[in-house]
């Protein structure tokens, strides 16, 4: 029993789903499935229930999955640790993060880590979900505040976030200016939603009032850039964090509005599992953009 088996494993538990795991693992789906049963077979067990729509661990697979996901995190970790005694951290970082985070915090800095640490490899998932990444298989998540597990260690990166209600001159001439956040009610408003289905809803302050408008409207994307986009041509109102809009604010393509119902939202956190060893790949990658997203 190989630990590139059990990692093959864990990966078909987070996936629920054989070709998504082959693919992560650069396996043929025939490979996956027939390490899999060499485990089963292995340890006399079912590790899977599998139908042509899902594939569930089983009680025996969940309990197994449970206490490899720490035991092989250490094992990486222990592994990592004894490379980088030559002098270099090693190792991988698995990054999950919601686009924004990405966009501006961390992909701009990317050339200058890799260049400064060229034993470690970085993996970066896009994801705004509330996702575990314990569970998931991430070493590194980022979001917005503390909204994260308890026993996570989080670190602030970069300043407070400011998010803009935008429209193009011409659309503002056309249909008006909203007021107040409940005049968006008439207006067209284009709407993001989330991998998990739910709409991104505007958030304002009024006073000691927090308002929370789910918006309405013909156009639902699901990039900031893409409501960017249809803001400038016209088609309606976008929320956006506002780095996204700046340059079209800049060259007066966009208009912000609402602006004084609009609160600052809290710094974006890095965080991580809390952990007796932190392997020396995150600890560069942490220490390296905690310092470079200020």
């Amino acid at each position: 029993m190989r630990q590139t088996d059990l990692e093959s494993f864990l990966a078909v538990v987070r996936h629920g789903s054989f070709v998504a795991a082959a693919r992560e693992r650069g396996l043929t789906g025939s490979a996956l499935s027939q390490t899999i049963r060499a485990l089963e077979e292995d340890l006399q067990v079912r590790l899977f229930n599998r139908t042509t729509r899902s594939v569930v661990p089983t009680e025996a697979g969940d309990l197994l999955a449970r206490r490899l996901m720490p035991a092989l995190a250490d094992i990486r970790a222990s592994l990592d640790e004894v490379r980088s005694l030559g002098g270099r951290p090693s190792g991988r970082v698995r990054v999950n993060a919601p686009a924004p985070a990405l966009d501006w915090l961390i992909v701009p800095h990317l050339p200058a880590f890799l260049h400064s640490y060229p034993d470690i490899a970085v993996e970066i998932f896009e994801d705004a979900s509330n996702v575990d990444i314990v569970a998931e298989g991430y070493d590194v998540g980022i979001r917005l505040g503390l909204e994260m597990a308890q026993d996570m260690i989080a670190l602030p990166l970069g300043p407070e976030q400011d998010y803009a209600v935008v429209g193009s001159p011409a659309y503002l001439e056309r249909e008006g200016r909203p007021d107040t956040p409940q005049d968006l009610t008439h207006f067209e408003c284009i709407r993001h939603r989330f991998p998990s289905g739910r709409i991104f809803p505007w958030r304002f302050r009024a006073g000691d009032e927090d308002i929370a408008i789910v918006p309405r409207g013909r156009l639902t994307v699901s990039t900031a850039r893409h409501a960017v986009e249809a803001a400038v041509g016209g088609t309606g109102l976008a929320r956006v964090a506002l780095p996204y809009a700046q340059n079209a604010l800049g060259e007066g393509r966009l208009v912000r509005v609402l602006d004084r119902f609009t609160p600052r939202l809290p710094a974006w956190h890095l965080y991580y599992p809390s952990r007796r060893h932190m392997p020396p790949a995150l600890r560069a990658f942490v220490d390296f953009f905690a310092k470079a997203a200020r």
